[in-house]
């Protein structure tokens, strides 16, 4: 394959910086917070979606078989709610002054036996305005705090979160560089283990240790757990999987043992979360030689990126980067099968807010961290796409992963 595969760009100026202490940043996203609540004219927040906990206090449980929460109001110091199986864990990576405990774990000294119980003893008044993240509690909760806490009114704050974590701190980017890295390594890896004569499994894998080694290796003190779930815990982060042909319209799947031929359209992909931030990269290979309509796919994915990449500064709408790709690819005669957005926020989650969408009238601002992957895709044949983390910066943007961003090509066994 191209063996030119890292282009670079010019420095990355973040890494070179002397980053803060995260409680520095902790303490002005909390402050940001207490402003938005007056803004709003809240007496509390409830605030409990693992990545939002972790960006108001640099504390993941990992898994959330016991729920963590953040709470905050005008007349109370704001708090992070843990069970007291993770009392240990808060204290020594949280970044928040006040832990409060809820539970029941030995001998420690809680609150109350169940959450909410626990927040009414924090807040101790009713009929209070709440915040809360309606898009992620479930119902359960929902009725337990208003059983429990008499609020006045329940106001959705999801919104306005997302908003808050749309420009990226220092440190945030700091952290986005280094995962930008590792997928870099994990992606180039598993290009390399497929030319060999790897299936998508076993280049997979490779591609997947090789990030694991530059990660023991460069940033040994960097975490790389995931947000789990309330059943199971995400230790690693590191992720690498391979679709080939028709596997690739599924976008997110187990690879297969499948070993790419000549003709085949192949497309491996990486994610990775260092100390809570997360990036991405993809690049689609062409095994041998394609046919013309495959070829013109991808070119015509290529042009697309361009496109996006020529116009992409603060001020411009993601909607009108959306449009540009659209455009592209409907010139190359793919009006019909249009993706429904060429790219994505990122930071906490895989998958941030905002879209690079149709509709979404929102500007670019310098400190979006953003993904551009206009990409094409087909049961029939397969797919293209070529994705990268990108910083938007005052005058444009940097890419923060530098594989090659042109074609791909490896040889046929």
């Amino acid at each position: 394959f191209r063996r030119v595969l890292f282009r670079s760009e010019g420095t990355f100026m973040t890494r070179e910086k002397q980053i803060k202490p995260v409680e520095t940043y902790v303490r002005k996203r909390m402050l940001c917070l207490k402003e938005k609540m007056a803004e709003q004219a809240l007496d509390a927040v409830i605030i409990q979606k693992p990545e939002n906990v972790f960006y108001f206090s640099n504390f993941n449980p990992v898994i959330n078989s016991h729920p963590t929460y953040i709470i905050a109001g005008p007349e109370i110091e704001p708090c992070l709610l843990v069970h007291a199986l993770r009392m240990e864990h808060a204290k020594a990576e949280g970044a928040i002054g006040r832990i409060e405990l809820y539970g029941r774990w030995g001998n420690k000294v809680t609150l109350a036996e169940d959450p909410v119980n626990a927040i009414r003893e924090l807040l101790k008044k009713e009929g209070l305005r709440i915040g809360m993240e309606l898009d992620y509690s479930n119902v359960l909760f929902y009725q337990e705090v208003i059983e429990k806490l008499f609020p006045n009114e329940i106001v959705p704050i999801s919104g306005w979160l997302s908003m808050m974590k749309i420009i990226k701190d220092e440190y945030e980017i700091s952290c986005i560089s280094k995962s930008s890295e590792l997928v870099d390594m994990g992606v180039k890896t598993t290009i390399e283990a497929l030319e060999e004569g790897y299936s998508e499994a076993e280049a997979s894998t490779e591609g997947q240790y090789a990030m694991r080694k530059l990660w023991n290796k460069k940033f040994p003190e960097s975490e790389v757990c995931g947000f789990g779930t309330s059943e199971g815990g995400m230790i690693d982060s590191l992720h690498v999987w391979c679709l080939s042909n028709g596997h690739i319209a599924y976008g997110c799947d187990c690879p297969k043992n499948y070993y790419p031929i000549r003709g085949d359209l192949s497309l491996p992909m990486a994610w990775a979360k260092t100390n809570g931030y997360h990036a991405e990269n993809e690049r689609t290979i062409i095994v041998g030689e394609i046919d013309n309509y495959k070829k013109k796919a991808y070119e015509g994915m290529l042009k697309a990126r361009e496109g996006i990449f020529e116009i992409l500064k603060p001020g411009i709408s993601f909607e009108a980067l959306y449009d540009k790709a659209a455009t592209v690819y409907s010139d190359y005669g793919f009006g019909n099968i249009l993706p429904g957005r060429v790219g994505h926020g990122i930071g906490c989650s895989a998958h941030e807010f905002p879209s690079l969408e149709r509709g979404n009238k929102l500007i670019v601002q310098s400190g979006m961290v953003i993904t551009v992957e206009p990409g094409l895709m087909d049961k029939s044949w397969g797919g293209v796409r070529h994705s990268d983390t990108v910083l938007i910066t005052e005058d444009g943007f940097e890419r923060m992963t530098k594989l090659d961003m042109g074609e791909i090509i490896i040889k046929s066994l």
